[in-house]
């Protein structure tokens, strides 16, 4: 690839696919039709939200949250260059759960069901900014490119608007037990449409203007991915509205699918050298084929399945029953997940850069 950034000459990218057209469309853009799928289970089929979320559980969120193990922990110099961060703060975070469920009482499962909602948003589309990053980045298109600006506040709008509607209208709970939230006003509500129909316009103005550049192709795709992302947040927090439990796995179910696509592929890249003597088992895993595939993906499931053996051991030593141990286990796994996303995914730094496929890109000034 060949990017002057910031001049006039640009040529797109061999491919604008991260890893391969069809696993992106899959990943990426067909996963989002997937809180359609809870929608109708909940609303037309009235599918108890439990039966939803532990369905969720076991094809998409737990394999999501292992996944990161296989990211940080299989890789010893992973967590050892960032000990604190991804052992440390981890085990503080356990800590905290473990003490509001046990001395807190309901207001412990309200403060923490308030962190989840909050942070989950923040961390859904988090993800999808960063999606977005590495399709702006393969693109070829220029920094300096004003229409390019446009697509993070538009992104952010949408999602601030449908959980600030949310609030706005109820049900302001998760899991069953009301969340702290702030008094939204209606018209400050509302109020978001206009800079969201305003960015949308103008972008769309942008793209058409732009339509003979050499990134034309890959600047409709990223509007088609901000569509899909509009609507894996808008069906959760707008259509979802009589069962926070399944809105919430409807949302989980579609981030959960994306976040593995993009792991196995940071996976492939980082180990594409071959088996590794310092990390044997995920760089044999990561090596091509759908055998590898297959049992990287036996790995995820039984890591899985290992936590519920470990909740089920510990209600049989303790007072604490299954689905109490199960709660503390699962909300001290997911806000790790989000802490530790936070520090692993930085695209500015080379490595990473490398085994997402822009490094070229960055070398060049992007």
């Amino acid at each position: 690839m060949s990017t002057l950034y910031g001049g006039a000459v640009n040529t797109a990218a061999p491919s604008l696919a991260i890893i391969s057209p069809v696993k992106d469309f899959l990943f990426f853009f067909a996963s989002a039709l997937v809180v359609l799928v809870a929608w109708f289970a909940s609303s037309v089929m009235h599918v108890d939200g439990y039966t939803i979320l532990a369905t969720v559980a076991v094809v998409s969120n737990g394999p999501h949250l292992v996944s990161t193990w296989t990211r940080v922990y299989f890789d010893p110099k992973a967590w050892r260059a960032q000990p604190i961060a991804t052992v440390g703060i981890p085990l503080v975070i356990f800590t905290l759960v473990l003490f509001a469920n046990w001395k807190l009482q309901s207001f412990g499962p309200r403060v923490l069901n308030s962190v989840i909602l909050y942070w989950a948003t923040w961390h859904f589309v988090a993800q999808n900014w960063g999606i977005l990053r590495i399709y702006q980045r393969k693109s070829g298109e220029p920094v300096t490119s004003w229409a390019q600006k446009l697509e993070r506040p538009l992104l952010l709008l949408i999602v601030l608007f449908c959980i600030s509607h949310r609030l706005y209208t109820g049900p302001r709970v998760l899991f069953g037990v009301e969340v702290f939230y702030p008094p939204l006003p209606r018209a400050l509500v509302l109020g978001l449409l206009a800079p969201i129909f305003f960015l949308l316009g103008s972008l769309l103005f942008a793209r058409v203007r732009e339509r003979s550049q050499p990134w034309a192709k890959a600047s409709w795709l990223r509007l088609a991915f901000i569509a899909c992302s509009f609507l894996g947040f808008f069906v959760p927090f707008q259509l979802i509205t009589s069962d926070d439990t399944s809105a919430f796995a409807a949302a989980a179910c579609w981030h959960g699918f994306q976040y593995l696509g993009m792991v196995r592929h940071y996976n492939l890249n980082a180990w594409k050298g071959g088996v590794s003597g310092e990390a044997k088992v995920i760089s044999w895993l990561s090596q091509p084929g759908w055998t590898r595939g297959f049992l990287y993906w036996a790995l995820l499931m039984s890591l899985a399945g290992a936590v519920y053996v470990v909740v089920f051991a510990l209600s049989l030593v303790t007072s604490w029953n299954f689905y109490t141990w199960a709660g503390v286990i699962w909300v001290s796994l997911t806000l790790s997940h989000y802490w530790i996303d936070g520090v692993i995914w930085k695209l500015r730094r080379p490595e990473t850069a490398a085994r997402v496929g822009i490094a070229d890109s960055l070398s060049a000034g992007g």
